[in-house]
């Protein structure tokens, strides 16, 4: 079977007797030629990896590239989650493809033994001729359908069985966001980049598109001499392809595969009843160094759709999906956050002394300014409340005061209560290495002037302190931000390659990136205590009986007309050493103590029975 795309590059022709026999100055210039040509060769077709097609008719050295195998990506424990197979494409060659008016034989039979309509042959052809290189006819053959055109390959000419490699995806749904997929090479790519080929597969989305280059690898070359009609004489040179780096994963696909399953099937089980959850993300990672251990998103796709052979109908349902299975919504889905903000905001008031632990605000069921009533969720309140009950219970009002004041004690105020935020990584790309993450949004004054042509009232602060109004957050910022807190305030740029083997044995390690958040250590105990009494005696004291001692917070966010809520729970445990932090969102869930709750039980249970002892 031939190799990938063969090029025919003229030899020098045999030089007469006659000219051997002059004086030697005259061979040594002949001699001196061809080796010149035949550098300028290799530099061209190798060198420099142009398309190895000929520009020239009666070319006698076949050039065929030799694709370089895809790295492999592994989880943490270093199971493989993306596989390379072995295929086989159909190639049109420019150079054995008989005249267009003689072709009838070409178009009669191939489309039979490849089950395609004759129109795409004569398409393929009229290419091959008119470009002058080989085309694409079909990839990835049916092993059946390669024993079929190699019978009659003596009937076929100009038809080449090309290998190739094809990308698989063995976890299918459950990682396929963070690992995307790599397809065929478009002829867009084809077109920009002088090092792909037409066997090449390419990076689409995910961390297929983010290393691509790495994961890639050089194509190499085949060289042959070739007789007048096509038949190899002899192997020349061959350049080896190498191969591309392999990369080791932060992910525990157990993890992934349990939380995306448990996920899947809340949502599932929801989905048929109205104002239900529709869509949902989950975050796990390490909050003492951002490693990523799980980052699953709800509605889902199958990556192999896009990269295995014969998906056409399936691919095309996935793009078309009102549903968006493509969107990664732990990075790119941004929600109102709900009372997750409450603790970046009980560190912010403790740091700028807004507030101190022993503060007390009387909740009576919320505040009236002018004609404006901003409620409790409590009817009649709380009472007395100091922060660490203002975490446990949730409690608005006192949080209205810590953001917007009262007329004898001033607020933290928009401008510091944003800075805040934006200090623990809200309103900006946290800098994961997948594309197309989200940025968030944190209001401003001057926002809404620009955008809603409005001034800021006192009411906009309000919302703002309990995760309403036009704030905007992604799953993994209320992550990277609950991990701030429970490791005091380090904020860690969450990472999901811990690092990459060359093919020479070279390896190359994660280059961590943090900052801290202006508070003390002691604000970011008060906060913890805070957590940690929401799930002892607060509103996620169900969870209080887990194996490990876990803190959290609960949000409840509505959106649209106000009827409906986001269900949130942000935990981290245990709670003397965090070693993981778990972020839940439930798009339309409900309220998070009532949906995001009970999914948060079943997996820092299943962390306990299958990581904790050790396996961290």
């Amino acid at each position: 079977m031939a190799g990938m795309s063969d090029t025919i590059i003229e030899m020098p022709r045999a030089v007469p007797a006659t000219v051997r026999q002059r004086p030697g100055f005259l061979v040594l210039l002949l001699a001196s030629s061809a080796t010149i040509l035949l550098l300028r060769t290799f530099y061209l077709q190798v060198v420099r990896g142009g398309q190895f097609h000929v520009q020239a008719e009666g070319n006698r050295v076949a050039v065929t590239p030799l694709q370089a195998p895809r790295g492999i990506m592994y989880d943490r424990f270093e199971h493989p989650v993306t596989e390379n197979v072995a295929s086989t494409n159909v190639l049109l060659d420019p150079g054995g493809l008989p005249a267009a008016d003689e072709s009838s034989l070409l178009l009669d039979r191939l489309p039979e033994l490849l089950g395609i309509a004759p129109e795409e042959v004569q398409a393929a052809a009229a290419e091959a001729r008119r470009e002058q290189r080989d085309v694409l006819l079909l990839r990835a053959l049916p092993h059946d359908d390669v024993l079929a055109v190699e019978a009659e390959q003596h009937n076929l000419p100009g038809v080449k069985l090309s290998s190739a490699i094809v990308r698989k995806y063995p976890f299918g749904y459950s990682l396929a966001h963070v690992l995307g997929y790599a397809s065929a090479v478009t002829a867009k790519e084809l077109a920009a980049a002088e090092n792909l080929y037409l066997a090449d597969i390419t990076g689409k989305s995910g961390l297929e598109l983010t290393y691509d280059k790495s994961l890639r690898g050089k194509t190499g070359a085949a060289y042959m001499e070739i007789t007048a009609d096509n038949n190899p004489t002899r192997p020349i040179e061959t350049v080896p392809p190498l191969p591309g780096a392999d990369f080791f994963l932060t992910l525990d696909a157990e993890l992934q595969q349990f939380a995306f399953n448990l996920l899947a099937e809340h949502v599932s089980a929801q989905a048929p009843n109205p104002g239900t959850s529709r869509a949902g993300a989950i975050v796990a990672l390490d909050p003492r160094s951002g490693a990523v251990r799980a980052l699953a998103s709800y509605p889902s796709f199958d990556p192999n759709t896009f990269s295995l052979p014969g998906q056409r109908d399936g691919a095309a349902a996935v793009l078309t999906d009102p549903q968006q299975p493509l969107l990664d919504r732990a990075i790119s889905g941004t929600y109102p956050p709900g009372s997750t903000i409450k603790p970046l905001l009980a560190v912010g008031g403790l740091a700028a002394g807004v507030i101190t632990p022993e503060t007390v605000v009387f909740s009576s069921g919320g505040i009236t300014v002018g004609p404006w009533h901003f409620p409790d969720w409590k009817a009649g309140g709380h009472g007395r409340t100091d922060v660490v009950k203002a975490l446990a219970d949730s409690v608005n009002t006192f949080f209205y005061r810590l953001a917007g004041g009262t007329e004898d004690q001033p607020g933290l105020g928009v401008d510091r209560l944003g800075d805040y935020l934006r200090a623990f990584g809200w309103g900006a790309a946290t800098g994961i290495d997948l594309p197309s993450e989200s940025a968030g949004l944190i209001p401003t004054p001057a926002w809404k002037e620009r955008e809603r042509g409005e001034p800021w009232f006192i009411g906009d602060t309000y919302h703002l302190a309990i995760g309403q109004g036009d704030v905007l957050a992604t799953p993994l910022q209320v992550a990277v931000s609950t991990a701030a807190v429970a490791n005091g305030g380090i904020v860690h740029q969450p990472y999901l390659v811990e690092r990459q083997l060359l093919p020479d044995g070279e390896e190359i390690l994660h280059q961590p990136h943090s900052r801290q958040v202006p508070a003390r250590p002691e604000d970011f105990a008060v906060v913890r205590t805070g957590m940690r009494a929401a799930v002892t005696e607060g509103s996620a004291r169900s969870l209080a009986a887990l194996p490990i001692p876990i803190a959290g917070k609960t949000g409840t966010a509505q959106f649209g007309s106000g009827e409906q809520t986001h269900a949130w729970f942000t935990s981290f445990g245990p709670t003397d050493d965090p070693e993981l932090v778990i972020t839940i969102l439930l798009d339309a869930g409900g309220a998070g103590d009532e949906a995001a709750v009970p999914l948060t039980n079943e997996l820092w249970r299943w962390w306990a029975e299958n990581r904790a002892a050790g396996g961290s």
